[in-house]
């Protein structure tokens, strides 16, 4: 029984920590709600939903209030003299001005209206003094681009695909998490099964090399046997050293990838059955077509090569804007009666830029985003087709591990059966080391498989889940709430 206290000093420091139990649920529900993981995607969340509605409300009537604190300038001018000639002479201005405005774009036009009402004053110091008030009481003016690409309207149509898929982002980055935890989950379970397996075979080995000893001693066996159950031992105890090692380090990383803070020990309990799915890989696909935020992503990505070839285009070719205004203003020494006998101020002007010799550049432009949209269109469909693979194979791998899962539980079963019957029959002498140590190789192996399996099932599961968003078990569309 010495190897009894050596797993004891081994094992020591697990019983002074905190035992906090899990079963898949609780962890994923624990993960979503707690995990760094989760805590970033609420800020990216947070994050998009800041950028969508500050875009919108830029579609809103903005209100500007902008204003000149007083300066002072001090230079040369020149003054026009009765005879027509000019004559240079020190002139020194304070002058300042404010102004309110409220401004509306019209994405369908891509045009922007403005009112707006302002003041300004100056103040001449030198030859001749002087002070005076300028008022624009209201002035609109209307500014048109024309014959250019409508950059506002392709924006709301990236901006409308965005919203519609925040929500999506962030029931596939929970989904991820959910995943991300099912397998550190069964990792943690997979250290602790084979620390506990680890565990019985040093037991065990250290029994038959105290059998073999006795049998050595009275001549029953040969020295290469007393040899090979005492190497055996000794693996045992090598094995166990690893193990132990690896789950410690296996159960932190899970703690951290859960948000736990102190340090605990953690115990998982798996279920040990799966879930009767049928899932129909088709079905599977259009849930992902109609609930993964990547092939949302993908229009965006379309829409945007597209979007840049217009503007290539509109870029090589004649644009014009049309900027048009209409105000009263008047100025005078006396603030008030500067805003008395109000005079029109009126603008109309079109200004227009032709393209003539741009040495080739233009056309390189057109050509290289006809190009990018080409090359986006190739992957963005390359992208799909294989989103559409990766999920119908992510359904039919689920229809295999079932079964895989079910035949891996039988044959732990009857290798278990096995390895204790082997055991008791060494004990008795009416089997050899070799046969013992088969029977104990084809238990590691057969439960190793078989948790090996269940991992692989649940991981799979939860990756359906998230590029589907889709709850196969509850027949529903998965859709996590920030609150």
């Amino acid at each position: 029984m010495k190897y009894i206290f050596f797993l004891l000093i081994s094992t020591g420091i697990a019983f002074s920590q905190e035992k906090v139990i899990f079963d898949l649920d609780r962890c994923i529900n624990y993960a979503i709600k707690n995990s760094p993981g989760a805590n970033s995607a609420k800020s990216s969340y947070k994050a998009r939903t800041g950028r969508i509605n500050a875009f919108k409300a830029g579609f809103l009537p903005q209100i500007n209030l902008s204003v000149s604190i007083p300066g002072l300038s001090r230079e040369i001018i020149p003054v026009l003299q009765p005879d027509g000639s000019e004559f240079f002479q020190p002139q020194s201005q304070y002058f300042g001005s404010g102004g309110i405005s409220l401004s509306q774009r019209i994405a369908a036009l891509g045009s922007e209206v403005t009112l707006m009402s302002g003041l300004s004053r100056i103040d001449a110091f030198g030859t001749r003094d002087y002070s005076i008030w300028r008022t624009t009481p209201v002035m609109l003016s209307y500014r048109q681009p024309i014959f250019a690409y409508n950059q506002m309207k392709w924006e709301n149509k990236i901006q409308d695909i965005a919203q519609q898929t925040n929500d999506f982002e962030y029931s596939a980055e929970i989904e991820r998490i959910s995943m991300n935890t099912t397998q550190k989950f069964f990792d943690l379970y997979i250290a602790r099964m084979n620390l506990q397996n680890a565990e019985q075979n040093v037991g065990v080995n250290d029994t038959l090399y105290t059998i073999s000893k006795g049998r050595f001693d009275v001549g029953r066996i040969a020295e290469n046997d007393l040899l090979q159950s005492e190497l055996a031992f000794l693996n045992a105890r090598n094995s166990y050293e690893r193990a132990l090692l690896d789950y410690r380090q296996v159960m932190e990383e899970f703690a951290v990838e859960l948000g736990l803070q102190n340090k605990v020990d953690l115990q998982v309990q798996p279920p040990l059955f799966v879930p009767k799915l049928n899932i129909d890989e088709e079905f599977a696909v259009s849930q992902a077509k109609q609930n993964n935020p990547d092939f949302y992503n993908f229009e965006v990505d379309k829409l945007r090569a597209e979007m840049n070839l217009l503007n290539a285009e509109s870029n090589n070719r004649i644009n014009a804007n049309l900027v048009a205004s209409f105000g009263l203003n008047n100025s005078n020494e006396m603030l008030r009666d500067a805003y008395q006998e109000l005079l029109q101020q009126q603008r109309f002007d079109i200004s227009l830029q032709i393209p003539i010799f741009r040495f080739g550049r233009g056309e390189a432009e057109l050509e290289a985003a006809l190009e990018d949209k080409r090359r986006t269109e190739i992957n963005t469909e390359l992208a799909k087709t294989n989103l559409e693979i990766n999920v119908r194979y992510q359904a039919l791998r689920l229809k295999q591990l079932i079964q895989q899962v079910e035949i891996a539980a039988k044959a732990d079963t009857i290798a278990a059966r096995r390895f204790e019957v082997a055991k008791n029959r060494y004990y008795i002498g009416k089997i050899d080391l070799n046969s013992f140590f088969i029977a104990q190789s084809e238990k590691d192996l057969a439960f190793q498989s078989y948790i090996q399996l269940l991992k692989s099932f649940w991981t799979a599961y939860y990756n359906l889940r998230r590029l589907t968003l889709y709850d196969f078990e509850r027949s529903r569309i998965i859709s996590h709430s920030i609150n």
